[in-house]
């Protein structure tokens, strides 16, 4: 099987929403995976590597996800935020010991995401329907009675 960085990457999203369980994962938590995640995928990992550590990858991310939730849930969050994956991710790679785990990336409040973790982010939601629910909960999708026309 051809492994992509996006495919990686998607496997990653994955394994993180099945960890994270019913809590809904924001737009920003998941550029949060992108940020730690998506340039240490390379060639080597892609073709000398993910085969045989996919397994005990996923399931990190897996444990990540478990540990966002539970952070999520502990301050009364009904949506993981990136300084959950943060948090979660930073805990899980101390833990873990292993030299797939990236260093981390600088702290959350000196960066911004580009234009292309955005799109990446809001492809791994879209099958979920997260552009959607999102704008919902923002109110950009109005009244609901408007939308029926009573």
């Amino acid at each position: 099987m051809a492994y992509t960085q996006e495919g990686i990457m998607a496997q990653i999203w994955i394994a993180f929403g099945q960890g994270s369980g019913a809590i809904r994962v924001s737009h920003d938590a998941a550029l949060e995976l992108y940020q730690w995640y998506y340039d240490k995928i390379t060639p080597y990992i892609i073709h000398e590597r993910w085969q045989t550590d996919a397994v005990q990858v996923l399931d990190r991310m897996r444990a990540i996800g478990r540990h966002a939730a539970f952070l999520a849930a502990r301050d009364g969050s009904t949506v993981i935020k990136p300084e959950y994956v943060y948090e979660a991710a930073s805990k899980v790679q101390a833990q873990s010991l292993t030299p797939l785990c990236p260093p981390e990336p600088e702290p959350i409040a000196e960066r911004e995401h580009t234009h292309a973790e955005a799109v990446a982010a809001d492809a791994a939601r879209a099958p979920f329907g997260g552009g959607q629910a999102d704008a919902g909960a923002r109110g950009d999708l109005g009244d609901v009675r408007a939308l029926r026309g009573a």
